[in-house]
């Protein structure tokens, strides 16, 4: 030892002149460098019989921890040792790990463990809250109660990094939708007890990391995920995440997944005008791509298989079209779709209220069916002159002489018109004046009413004691006639009176008396009166006759019969006019008819039944 001790004293002196000289160099620093080198090579053993096994370099992340794995042997010589002491050195001099803590620089303590148990020959150093000052060469020294010391000659380099390295995702080239899928995340690091915290872009069933494996100067950990894609993870990430007391470094892999096709869509132009042709296409997300076509009508009639589908001379009535999309996932369809056709306007009416009542406003509207719609309106009267250039018309004070009425609709493809559109006017009836009465064979009188709704009409004589009903009724729009005819005791005026749901009005008629009908009533009343009194005679003067006769014996009385019989039969032949008065009356009432008195009929009851027999 004081000869290696000379040896460092021999390098001293040279190496002090330098620094004064050349180098400002601390000699002295060199000297106990040299002292300690030496003195750690010191032992009481033979050299050759101790060795370590140490990695030449490890590499540490900044903030995190590392560990330089090691394993050390000895002359045991069969004997068991129990106390050990170990020592790790920076760079020959500096004790960054003792068992008496109070020998660690301060720049490592709390900082640096044994990882190992050295009676398992575990030397293994673990140093944490790493930073880059930490860099430089470190080696192990071992003292052996009642064996001796040695400072082992191997080191090992730490060097730090300031990033992590990035994870590695592993997952199968091509997955299928809707099948659970399994996922790993290599994750490297420097310090097992200190793993990092692992996070995945997709939601899954996360396992336990596994137990670190060595990688070189780096552990690796997996952590996997178990997860089922779907179509919508097609060429996304999957990414995992490590997290290092504050520093993240992701990792990823580019999903691949098969599905059948989703979202089937028919294709075509935005519009198409109605007599022109358009090409449909069948548009479908899938993967791999549809490989296969149909198209359907919507009654579900096939029209076709190929991705695309032309339609010849569309109109506005063409049906939604729809179409089915196959490939090796499955298939899928489209919803039925409608064609926009564009055509110009259809079906122009005037929309307004179903009635109004007469002096009132009404608005007009002018209704199409067009595609685009109607763009600007024109309305014209019945004799052609236009009245407005809107959409709506409003007409002050309607009545029942306003004209019908028409609109134009205009679009970008063209023009069509309405018919004419007549108001529904509600007005209280009119009586016209031509209304009047009639004599001839019958009287006859008509009420001619103009209203809207019809009217209800009701004829009185003069005192309106009582009405009568109609004959007949003829309607010619919102003209109606009501007729009434009579006979004999036809009142000299009669009312008509007509009303509906708006009001009334009446008016009073002259019936003209008929007088060839008065005389031929009176020429049969006469007529009548004589009848009666020739009957009246005529009985009485065959009651006086029989009155007379003598009464004989029985063959006389029936030789009398016989010529009285013969006598009446000439008589008969002779007066033929008195026979024929009473050969309808039966016997033993003869005279029957001549007794009845004739009275002449009332003029109502002559009207009644006339009313009454007009209307059978």
């Amino acid at each position: 030892m004081i000869a290696r001790v000379n040896i460092c004293l021999s390098l001293y002196q040279p190496w002090r002149q330098l620094q004064h000289e050349v180098l400002n160099f601390d000699a002295e620093m060199f000297f106990w460098s040299c002292v300690l080198f030496l003195w750690l090579r010191v032992s009481s053993a033979n050299a050759g019989e101790w060795s370590a096994k140490i990695p030449e370099s490890v590499v540490g992340l900044s903030g995190s921890c590392v560990l330089i794995p090691c394993r050390f042997s000895y002359p045991a010589n069969g004997e068991t040792y129990t106390e050990f002491t170990g020592i790790w050195y920076k760079e020959y001099s500096a004790v960054v790990y003792h068992t008496d803590t109070s020998k660690i620089i301060t720049s490592f303590k709390g900082r640096s463990s044994l990882f190992g148990d050295l009676r398992q020959n575990n030397c293994s150093l673990k140093i944490s809250s790493l930073s880059s000052s930490d860099a430089g060469s470190f080696m192990f020294r071992i003292e052996i109660k009642d064996l001796g010391k040695y400072s082992y000659g191997e080191k090992v380099s730490i060097s730090v990094k300031e990033t992590p390295e990035n994870p590695t995702v592993s997952v199968e080239e091509e997955v299928t939708s809707g099948k659970l899928v399994n996922a790993t995340c290599a994750v490297s690091h420097s310090c097992p007890s200190d793993l990092p915290r692992v996070t995945w872009s997709h939601d899954g069933k996360q396992s336990s990391p596994s137990q670190p494996q060595n990688h070189g100067q780096w552990n690796l950990t997996y952590y996997s995920l178990t997860f089922t894609p779907s179509r919508e993870d097609h060429n996304k990430h999957l990414s995992c995440s490590a997290e290092f007391n504050g520093k993240k470094v992701t990792g990823y892999k580019t999903l691949k997944v098969k599905y059948p096709p989703y979202n089937v869509s028919v294709v075509t132009k935005s519009s198409v005008k109605e007599n022109d042709s358009v090409e449909l296409i069948c548009s479908s997300d899938s993967n791999p791509l549809a490989n296969s076509y149909q198209w359907f009508s919507l009654n579900g009639t096939m029209l076709a298989k190929s991705p695309t589908y032309k339609l010849e001379r569309v109109s506005r009535h063409t049906e939604a079209i729809s179409c089915t999309a196959f490939n090796t996932e499955g298939k899928n369809s489209s919803g039925p779709q409608k064609i926009k056709v564009l055509y110009p306007p259809y079906n122009v009416s005037v929309v307004t209220k179903s009635s109004v009542k007469e002096n009132d406003s009404v608005e007009l509207s002018c209704s199409s069916d067009s595609n685009p719609p109607a763009n600007s309106y024109q309305w014209f009267s019945l004799n052609g002159t236009m009245l407005a250039k809107s959409h709506t018309y409003k007409l002050e004070r309607v009545s029942r002489h306003t004209e019908a009425i028409s609109c134009t609709a205009f679009n970008t493809e063209g023009k069509n018109s309405s018919g004419p559109q007549k108001l529904n006017i509600l007005y209280p009836p009119e009586i016209k004046s031509e209304s009047s009465c009639q004599s001839k064979i019958l009287t006859v009188c008509v009420c001619i009413v103009d209203s809207n709704p019809l009217s209800d009409v009701k004829w009185f004589g003069p005192n309106s004691s009582k009405d009568f009903s109609s004959t007949s009724i003829k309607q010619n729009e919102s003209l109606t006639i009501f007729t009434l005819q009579g006979w004999l005791g036809f009142p000299e005026t009669i009312l008509c009176f007509a009303n509906n749901s708006l009001g009334s009005s009446s008016i009073t008629l002259e019936a003209p008396q008929n007088v060839i009908i008065i005389y031929i009533a009176v020429a049969s009343a006469v007529v009548v009166v004589l009848a009666c009194i020739l009957v009246y005679a005529v009985r009485r003067r065959c009651g006086k006759r029989s009155a007379h006769l003598p009464l004989m014996k029985n063959e006389q009385n029936e030789m009398k019969t016989t010529q009285n019989k013969s006598d009446l039969e000439n008589s008969k032949e002779e007066k033929g006019s008195d026979g024929d008065i009473y050969t309808n009356c039966p016997k033993d009432r003869v005279y029957d008819n001549c007794g009845h008195d004739v009275r002449p009929v009332s003029s109502d009851r002559a009207l009644e039944d006339e009313a009454v027999y007009a209307n059978t």
